[in-house]
């Protein structure tokens, strides 16, 4: 883990020490070490991205032309470079939370919760 105090990477940090994978965790440490580089300011991206999908957001569109990042968006661009086969939309997109919530609706998914079959189990 980090041990170093870095105000700017706090959040990151924290996601991926709370909800990373050994793996992800031990790739985001190596890459802080270096977080002055281009790459590995993508990369960490890529890896607090993905951990936000995975356990949040749930979204599992490609990235679109929706975005308006689209044409030259850089984490795409570092997704190919690592062989990513799935470019998901992400957080960086200014039209994500319109996504998420028709992805939600299309899905049957409250966007409020995480887990909708909770909300059986509740009444």
């Amino acid at each position: 883990m980090t041990k170093e105090y870095l105000p700017v990477f706090a959040e990151e940090i924290f996601i991926v020490n709370l909800y990373g994978t050994d793996d992800e965790i031990e790739e985001f440490n190596e890459l802080m070490k270096a977080n002055h580089i281009e790459k590995n300011l993508m990369s960490m991206a890529l890896i607090i991205e993905e951990i936000k999908r995975r356990n949040f957001l749930k979204i599992g569109w490609h990235c679109c032309w929706r975005c308006q990042y689209y044409q030259n968006c850089k984490i795409n661009w570092y997704r190919g470079e690592r062989n990513m086969e799935m470019r998901n939309c992400c957080t960086y997109c200014q039209n994500f939370w319109d996504c998420h919530k028709k992805f939600c609706a299309e899905d049957g998914v409250n966007p409020k919760k995480e887990d909708p079959s909770k909300e059986d189990s509740e009444k």
